[in-house]
């Protein structure tokens, strides 16, 4: 798969993020990530973690933690300057974790860098916090 230096090129490598976690197929997850000392990420409750190695840890404890993941992705936004590209998203996140189940939300940031040999946008920012879960206005039901 190849990747072009376009605004719906990265919104597509933002998807495919969010559709390899629900997959919880971890050598995938490690493979969007940039292998980098400036990548980054803050789970919704967590500390931030640096570095590479951190972070990847970080996924292999969720996806080996969960049973199963569901994201309802509205609101995506996204920009390209050279060859970074930046997407926000509201996450309506579905999990579940062993027997439990759960629902939230939360805003996302994610930065990704253009590699013009791979041909691919990496992933080396992702920084979600958790927010209310916004009401169909019209309905009052919840849109997650």
């Amino acid at each position: 798969m190849s990747d072009a230096l376009t605004i719906s090129s990265l919104l597509a490598a933002n998807e495919r993020f969010y559709r390899t976690f629900e997959s919880l197929d971890y050598p995938a997850m490690a493979a969007l990530w940039e292998d980098s000392e400036r990548v980054f990420c803050v789970h919704p409750g967590w500390a931030t973690l640096r570095g590479t190695q951190p972070v990847l840890d970080s996924w292999k404890r969720i996806i080996e933690n969960t049973t199963a993941m569901r994201f309802n992705l509205t609101g995506s936004q996204a920009l390209i300057d050279g060859n970074t590209g930046v997407v926000t998203v509201f996450e309506g996140i579905h999990s579940t974790v062993g027997r439990e189940r759960h629902s939230s939300g939360a805003i996302s940031t994610n930065i990704f860098a253009f590699d013009a040999q791979a041909g691919l946008w990496k992933l080396f920012h992702h920084h979600a916090s958790h927010t209310i879960i916004p009401e169909d206005e019209g309905e009052g039901t919840l849109l997650v």
